[in-house]
């Protein structure tokens, strides 16, 4: 029996932790509040602040709306495939006949020793499906996913800084990725 991809049982289902925008939200409040306490100060009493609420109105929606995309995004895996949710709403479905394996690395954070661990969703042909960053998503649920889906599993040996993995497997960093990497200097 076929059951539809709307009624399949998920034998996982992640959703990125909060933490990340926790800490992007105390930044931008702590960054916009005296601007436009400034800027209130400023323009109210000339009766000029009218422009000054409406860019904070928008802000704020744009902000709500970021807030809703993150908390959105998702990814639900099984036996029969796996789908995402990105941060802009696509969503994308790989069966699990298209899923070649999954590649583990940790990679150094930027001028630091501290690692993040990384899962690469790799097609046959070892190309990027999806990835999941260590900086969003748990352990656990990168873990949950590998499982769900029982394809091959690679981990990588040791640690990488994101220029190494940019010389041996660039098929796996997004296009922007890859650039920087390319000019960033070893000391």
């Amino acid at each position: 029996m076929t059951v539809p991809l709307g009624e399949r049982t998920r034998a996982a289902a992640v959703r990125p932790h909060p933490y990340p925008f926790q800490q992007w939200t105390i930044a931008i409040l702590l960054l916009m509040a005296p601007i436009f306490v400034v800027l209130y100060w400023l323009t109210v009493p000339t009766g000029s602040w009218l422009p000054v609420a409406v860019a904070q109105a928008a802000l704020t929606l744009f902000f709500a709306l970021a807030v809703t995309s993150y908390y959105l995004t998702a990814i639900w895996a099984d036996d029969a495939g796996l789908t995402t949710r990105d941060v802009f709403g696509r969503r994308r479905t790989y069966p699990v006949g298209g899923i070649g394996g999954v590649v583990r690395l940790d990679l150094y954070r930027s001028g630091s020793l501290d690692v993040r661990p990384q899962l690469f969703l790799v097609d046959p042909d070892g190309r990027l499906l999806t990835r999941m960053h260590g900086t969003c998503w748990e352990i656990e649920a990168m873990d949950a996913v590998a499982n769900a889906l029982g394809v091959p599993v690679t981990q990588g040996p040791e640690p990488l800084t994101l220029r190494d993995l940019s010389q041996s497997r660039p098929e796996l960093l997004h296009w922007f990725e890859r650039r920087f990497a390319a000019l960033s200097i070893d000391f």
